[in-house]
């Protein structure tokens, strides 16, 4: 059950943002690389992804874990991306580094300021 002001709204619920959180734990001593990867595809991809709104990659304090939150906006343009070749051979290349990865499809219960 969602609190959002505007959950009982049928054209409101049809805009919701399509949200990926995926938790992604790197090998050991893969960390850094796994990283420069992903800044890597950052460069290739900013701006040329279509209906994507916006990403964060947060990583933890430890260096041993990262998170993964890319907001997408409609459930279609989140499907077709992940199909885009951009982003299957990228995982492909990061994909020996990982030694877990768990993705999720989310909505957004509530906001309070500005991340």
């Amino acid at each position: 059950m969602s609190i959002a002001a505007d959950h009982d709204h049928p054209a409101a619920a049809a805009a919701k943002p399509a949200v990926g959180i995926s938790i992604i734990t790197p090998k050991p001593g893969r960390f850094d690389e796994f990283m420069a990867l992903q800044l890597a595809q950052l460069s290739r991809l900013r701006g040329q992804v279509e209906g994507l709104r916006g990403t964060r990659l947060f990583r933890s304090q430890d260096n041993r874990s990262a998170v993964l939150v890319s907001v997408f906006e409609t459930d279609a343009d989140a499907a077709r991306f992940r199909g885009d070749p951009r982003l299957t051979e990228h995982l492909a290349r990061v994909q020996p580094l990982i030694e877990s990865a768990v993705p999720g499809a989310f909505e957004t219960a509530y906001e309070v300021g500005v991340i």
